[in-house]
């Protein structure tokens, strides 16, 4: 192994045992539980904003293929005339 990625390896560690020090601590552990609390209002707005996107993409679609059958069918009458 490198020395680069034994310090790598050496930093997570720490960190890691820092972290589950850190939130057993009484001041440390409302902070953390407030940024997760704020993560997951984040993903529900995400999985909301993502679902509206696609409804509007799909009404998009449909609407573009309305017009292209019309313009198309416009086109094929023309053509028997």
């Amino acid at each position: 192994m490198s020395l680069g990625r034994i310090v790598v390896f050496a930093a997570g560690a720490a960190v890691g045992v820092l972290g589950c020090y850190a939130l057993k601590s009484e001041k440390v552990r409302p902070v953390a539980v407030s940024t997760v609390k704020a993560g997951m209002k984040v993903r529900d707005w995400s999985v909301k904003q993502y679902e509206n996107i696609k409804e509007d993409v799909k009404s998009l679609a449909e609407q573009a293929r309305e017009k292209s059958n019309a313009l198309a069918s416009k086109e094929t009458a023309k053509e028997n005339v």
